[in-house]
């Protein structure tokens, strides 16, 4: 106990002094590569402003200032000699060139081992489709255009190896302050990254260089030997080497941060070559790409520089536990000789008190005067008092009056000598402080010390006891009244020879109308069978499945009243009455005997059926003779006619001839009423073949049909989009055809005739409706409209055979539908129809 909190003391100190130690190595790492990322920015900016100021010079070069505004042969010679020149002197650059107007190369200088070169025009190249040409020649004056790290290319083919490369181009005027070309300067990238890698290698960190899609541009060190070569894979990204999080935290938070990661330390800066302060002042620059320039520390060189000091610490660590484990052994040596003469003295009050202060009931120890020696804390929380209020006083004040004469304490104390409960038939109650009062029971027994007898008393608060017996009792009931109140009769039996019950509720009295609960309890399950083999399958059952559902029986009750019923049974198994079973009852007889109505009815309908399958197998029968006996005699008719008009008419009177032309009619027709009767016929026998029909196209189709039909009709006509429905696409399209004909038929006499098709939505279906303006009708006459030849107007007025709008009610039903109409006399007519809506998907 001694070395304990002194090895925790020391291994917090040591602990504190690691962590400082961390926080302060990790303090100069950060530090340190914060100077090598800034170091490594004013590279940069030191570079490309010598680069900037370099490409401004030469675009005011006073050579080619002259050739410009002259053209003279020998000023475009002294402005070679002078890029030559400046090659030698800079020896920054691959190439110094200067191109015109339209991108092709004047004058190119190149610095190739160690010697400025100036190419023949043989070898000049137009590059005038390069990007950064076309950008550099849009700028205005004293304007520098940076590209991004980007390949040499010669002749449109880029040069290998590759070498990184970045150009300065400035557009060029003259005089007159006409563009007349650009200076570019091609700047070896690789030259900026060893000076990049040379500021690496001075710190812990290695420094890299990425551009703004998370490409290298220079790997940090030592995988970065060959960084500085231009990489545009996303197998070298940023992100594949570090992780999606890193190149995220650093692409999308400040310019510049630092981050340490489980990867490392990370500090970087964003570099943006257009953003670099420019000493000159004034100065546009424009460029494409921006870097970031990032510093990492690998997490294991982190870890490392702090092992060796955690070593050392380490063994201080060991050597001072030993030395404490050591002192604390000596000096616990001396405490414990002294506690074990202590412990003795304490350890039988000591345990006592323990004792009597975990004990779950109240406690109380009483003298031979009924006064209280000693209590416990459960005493206190259960009757309120506090330990001085009770010690001292008479145990009468914890007992309410009313029990007091009864079952007085002090007298029951001072002539026990066993222990055992207080008991007298009633219940006893402790009073609290508060003078409310609880239930409880009280044991007593006597113990033996130097100042006399103590009557121990332990009390216990029954309370929860009560609550739980009252709140099973209120179950029990509502479980009694839910049983008893249920429709169905409920049982509990046994399954002995007389099946005898346990328990049954009323409605089971009532359902084997038995005059009380005790005359049927007298009475075994297995009298009520009607046929004691189904008895004995039923009980098989309940035996080898455990359980029975719903299973139909015919039972007989007391009075000999046979009926139908459920039964389902459950066995289970007690200790006490061992296997019985709990079932439930159910009068299936009013059902059983509506099964057996619905039964006869339903061969009803089979006979109904086959007798409708006589009656279309009539029909069909009926429409055969109609479209070839039927038509045979009336051709016949028509024919002879028209042969007697064309060969015999100069013989026949104008009466004569009258009545020929009126037999030829009728024959006309009949034909065509017959071929109405089939075509309502097919309607009324086809099946439905279901499917998604676009009834907006439909109606669009008909009506341009009719419109060709009667080309000299002005009809404005109106269809609701995204009319979809489900049905028999060819029986839909008869009913819109005879809807829309008859529709255009009676708009035939309207000045500004006009046809809508539509629906409306309301709560429940989908009404769909064929509108027009044309004669109309008079609603009196409505239920003779679907009629077969049933015509509301004259034929020669309006012809036609009656049939169309049978045959459309005819498909309607089909669909499970109805239809119906509202007009009124020259006001035209609306035709409502719905289909079944269950159909529809």
């Amino acid at each position: 106990m001694i070395s304990i909190p002194l090895v925790l003391l020391l291994s917090v100190v040591l602990w504190l002094l690691l962590h400082a130690h961390e926080d302060a190595n990790i303090a100069i790492m950060e530090s340190n590569e914060r100077l090598s990322v800034q170091l490594g920015e004013k590279t940069i900016d030191y570079v490309f402003a010598t680069i900037r100021g370099d490409a401004l010079y030469l675009a005011e070069l006073s050579s080619l200032q002259q050739w410009l505004d002259t053209g003279d042969p020998a000023a475009f010679s002294r402005l070679t000699e002078d890029l030559l020149a400046f090659t030698q002197f800079r020896q920054l650059y691959d190439k110094t060139r200067f191109m015109d107007e339209h991108g092709q190369e004047v004058v190119r200088t190149s610095y190739n081992e160690g010697k400025p070169i100036i190419a023949p025009q043989e070898k000049l190249q137009n590059q005038f489709e390069l990007d950064f040409v076309q950008k550099t020649l849009a700028l205005g004056d004293k304007t520098v255009y940076i590209s991004p790290f980007e390949p040499t290319i010669e002749h449109g083919t880029i040069v290998h190896p590759i070498k990184p490369t970045i150009r300065f181009s400035v557009p060029v005027f003259d005089s007159k302050n006409q563009l007349r070309g650009l200076i570019v300067l091609n700047y070896r990238g690789d030259r900026l990254m060893k000076r990049l890698q040379a500021i690496s290698d001075l710190s812990l960190g290695n420094l890299g260089l990425v551009n703004d899609k998370g490409n290298w541009l220079l790997e940090p060190h030592p995988a970065g030997q060959g960084g500085f070569m231009f990489r545009s894979q996303g197998t070298e990204s940023f992100s594949n080497k570090f992780g999606e999080e890193m190149w995220s935290f650093i692409s999308r938070e400040s310019p510049i941060g630092q981050w340490m990661h489980e990867k490392g330390l990370f500090t970087y800066t964003r570099v943006s070559p257009s953003k670099i302060q420019n000493p000159m002042g004034g100065l546009n620059i424009k460029g494409t790409e921006e870097w970031i320039l990032v510093s990492h520390i690998p997490s294991q060189i982190i870890a490392a520089s702090t092992a060796e000091y955690a070593r050392n610490l380490a063994l201080a660590f060991i050597v001072l536990t030993i030395l404490l484990l050591v002192l604390s052994g000596v000096f616990a040596h001396y405490v414990v000789l002294r506690e074990k003469a202590e412990t003795k003295v304490r350890a039988s009050e000591a345990q006592f008190r323990e004792l009597l202060e975990s004990a779950p009931e109240a406690i109380m120890l009483v003298d031979q005067t009924g006064c209280i020696a000693l209590i416990n804390s459960q005493t206190e929380k259960w009757f309120g008092y506090s330990r001085n209020e009770l010690v001292g006083q008479s145990a009468e004040q914890l007992i309410p009056e009313r029990y007091r004469k009864e079952h007085p304490i002090t007298l029951q104390l001072s002539a026990t000598t066993v222990a055992h409960p207080i008991s007298s038939g009633s219940e006893l109650h402790g009073r609290r402080k508060d003078g409310s009062e609880f239930p409880i029971e009280i044991s007593l027994s006597p113990l033996e010390t130097e100042q006399g007898i103590l009557i121990t008393s332990i009390i216990r608060d029954i309370s929860a006891r009560k609550q739980t017996e009252e709140a099973r009792q209120r179950v029990q009931a509502r479980y009694r009244d839910l049983v008893n109140n249920l429709p169905m009769g409920v049982f509990r039996s046994i399954p002995d020879a007389k099946g005898s019950f346990l328990e049954i509720n009323p409605a089971m009295v009532n359902i084997f109308e038995a005059e009380s609960a005790e005359q049927l309890s007298a009475h075994s399950f297995s009298e009520f069978y009607c046929d004691p083999a189904e008895r004995k399958i039923l009980m098989g059952k309940v035996l080898l499945q455990g359980h029975i559902y719903g299973e139909e029986v015919r039972l007989r009750t007391l009075k000999g009243r046979e009926f139908y019923a459920a039964l389902t049974a459950v066995m289970k198994k007690d200790e006490t009455v061992g296997i019985y079973f709990d079932g439930i009852v159910e009068d299936i007889s009013v059902r059983k005997e509506n099964e057996r109505r619905i039964n006869r009815l339903n061969k009803r309908l089979q006979v109904r059926s086959k007798e409708l399958e006589a009656i279309n197998r009539e029909l069909e029968a009926f429409s055969y003779s109609v479209s070839h006996d039927l038509r045979a005699p009336l051709r016949a008719m028509d024919g002879f006619s028209r042969t007697l008009l064309d060969e015999y008419a100069d013989q026949l009177d104008n009466r004569g001839r009258d009545r020929l032309q009126r037999i030829r009619v009728a024959a006309q027709r009949m034909a065509e009423l017959i071929d109405g009767l089939l075509k309502l016929s097919r309607v009324t026998r086809a099946e439905l073949k279901w499917e998604v029909v676009d009834l907006t196209l439909l109606a669009n189709e008909i009506l341009s049909t009719l419109e060709q039909m009667e080309p000299e009709r002005i009809v404005q006509y109106s269809v609701q989009p995204s009319l979809i429905a489900r049905g028999d696409k060819q029986l839909l399209r008869i009913m819109l055809d005879n809807l829309l004909s008859n529709a255009w038929k009676f708009t035939a006499q309207s000045q500004k005739a006009f046809i809508e098709v539509g629906c409306n939505v309301d709560e429940e279906r989908i009404i769909y409706f064929v509108r027009d303006n044309g004669a109309g009708f008079d609603m009196a006459y409505a239920d003779k409209l679907f009629g077969v030849f049933q015509r509301l107007h004259d034929t020669h007025e309006f012809p036609g055979t009656g049939i169309g709008l049978a045959t459309v009610q005819r498909v309607i039903h089909k669909h499970g539908g109805q239809i119906w109409a509202e007009s009124a006399i020259d006001q035209g007519a609306t035709f409502y129809f719905t289909l079944d809506e269950k159909e529809i998907v």
